[in-house]
């Protein structure tokens, strides 16, 4: 076990990322405070003092889309069903969502949907995409097979036209967590799919349940590990202010799932907007808004460079 971080410094500065065996190394250091110093310099490098966020509709089958006003993106949550299900879905969302991006379903779910066979699964890719749909909104790493196979799944929606832009994790225990953010590395290497990454998982496992700490080591290590992915990303929703602040401080940059709209007339000063923004000043850093091209949003314009 090591007991100090400092030898790890120089590769950080220089941009490197850490390999798996060293990312082990680092996170077995009692030094949490060193962990995150590393993981905030990595942060930096790539973005700056800036953390961006989403501003997510989420909208359930069955469920009527309501007001889009200011969501960067319209994201259809759950199981597909079947393929002309999420084909009408889609359809039915695309006149909804005004200049929002229009996000849907899981990779693994759409996988699955095509009995695991690429070329269909290429051809649901592009009759989703002729029906409007702009991108599949989540890889769950976990639930694509092995890493060579998770690979050929993302070419295989590529080749169909639709990006994959944010990877996730759907459950995984803590011990596992490692060699899904080194098999987020392979992908981004072979296909340059992601934007963004997500390394807590959606669902912790009730009998070995994850700590605070383990989780602001996760990001250190996606941050440290993942250099070549944009944005090491949090959940809002799932996770909250208090772990999303703590992770910006760890490596994260990127907030994902911000309330599209306040569920109630709270006042300007406490709207969805407001809120994240201050959580995000209060990490001491910069908050600037994204759509979910991962594009940056000017306060009244849309998209902006």
């Amino acid at each position: 076990m090591i007991t100090s971080v400092n030898e790890f410094e120089s590769v950080v500065r220089a941009g490197t990322a850490l390999s798996r065996a060293q990312a082990e190394a680092l996170l077995a250091s009692p030094d949490l405070i060193g962990v995150g110093l590393l993981g905030e310099m990595a942060r930096r490098a790539v973005t700056g003092e800036r953390v961006t966020y989403g501003r997510v509709l989420l909208v359930a089958a069955g469920q009527a889309i309501g007001p889009v006003t200011d969501a960067g993106e319209v994201r259809l949550t759950g199981a597909a069903g079947s393929i002309d299900m999420a084909r009408r879905r889609v359809r039915e969302a695309r006149g909804h969502v005004g200049n929002a991006v229009l996000t849907g379903f899981s990779l693994a779910d759409l996988l699955n949907l095509a009995g695991s066979d690429h070329l269909a699964l290429a051809e649901i890719a592009a009759a989703l995409q002729s029906d409007g749909l702009e991108a599949i909104a989540e890889a769950p790493l976990d639930g694509l097979g092995d890493t060579d196979n998770a690979i050929e799944v993302i070419r295989a929606v590529q080749h169909g036209g639709l990006p994959v832009w944010r990877a996730t994790i759907a459950s995984a225990a803590i011990g596992g967590r490692l060699d899904l953010i080194d098999r987020a590395v392979v992908i981004q290497r072979e296909t340059q799919a992601f934007k963004a990454f997500a390394p807590l998982p959606m669902l912790d496992p009730t009998d070995a349940p994850a700590t605070g700490y383990d989780d602001v080591r996760t990001i250190a290590a996606a941050r440290l590990m993942c250099r070549s992915i944009a944005g090491i990303q949090v959940d809002w929703p799932l996770y909250g202010p208090k772990l999303a602040q703590v992770a910006i401080a760890y490596g994260a940059n990127d907030i994902d799932g911000v309330a599209a709209n306040a569920p109630q007339d709270l006042g300007p000063r406490r709207s969805p907007r407001e809120e994240i923004e201050r959580q995000i000043r209060a990490a001491f850093a910069e908050p600037v808004e994204r759509n979910g091209r991962y594009e940056l949003r000017g306060p009244e314009t849309g998209p902006k460079s």
